[in-house]
């Protein structure tokens, strides 16, 4: 082979191999937000009551405060496991595709928390400041404890999605062309 058809076919890999990559990430993207809004959609918002200026959990409980977290968990985790299934179907350029995925997920869990905590109730420890004692509020879409000196955003949860695209990724590399 000449030296000119070799670089052509080393840059339409390149370039195969970058538009891999690009829509791996916006293909995740994509699946979460509307995961974000799925998780929205799906989760009930907890009551609560203002006193002091501060906001309380009404029944107070972690069972009640850790209902989205666990919904955010059974949606990302699944979802993440099945979109990286499918890109590892296609097989040529995997360590782009592990690239793809693991960047894709984890701008999906990101992109997940921020649709779904942006579609739900706004902060109740922010409205609590200015409303009179033993009003009834919503608790807002988090993925931790509605505590005062807890960032909401701040939670091991956000790896669910990465955690389940490696899974899946890796179950089709390792059993998918040779079955069990």
């Amino acid at each position: 082979m000449s030296d000119q058809v070799v670089v052509e076919q080393e840059r339409r890999g390149a370039a195969g191999a970058l538009g891999r990559l690009g829509v791996l990430v916006a293909v995740f993207v994509a699946a979460g937000a509307g995961a974000g809004v799925v998780w929205e959609r799906l989760w009930d918002a907890p009551g609560g009551l203002t006193y002091q200026g501060q906001w309380y959990l009404e029944p107070a409980g972690p069972d009640v405060s850790f209902e989205g977290v666990a919904l955010f968990v059974l949606i990302a985790f699944p979802l993440g496991l099945v979109l990286a299934a499918l890109a590892g179907l296609r097989r040529g350029h995997e360590v782009v595709t592990l690239v793809g995925v693991l960047a894709g997920a984890s701008l999906a869990s990101v992109v997940m928390y921020a649709v779904g905590s942006a579609l739900g109730p706004a902060d109740p420890q922010a409205l609590a400041a200015a409303a009179p004692d033993y009003t009834p509020l919503s608790g807002s879409l988090a993925l931790t404890a509605p505590d005062l000196d807890r960032e909401p955003w701040l939670s091991t949860a956000l790896v669910a999605f990465p955690a389940g695209a490696m899974a899946g990724l890796v179950g089709t590399y390792l059993l998918g062309s040779r079955g069990l």
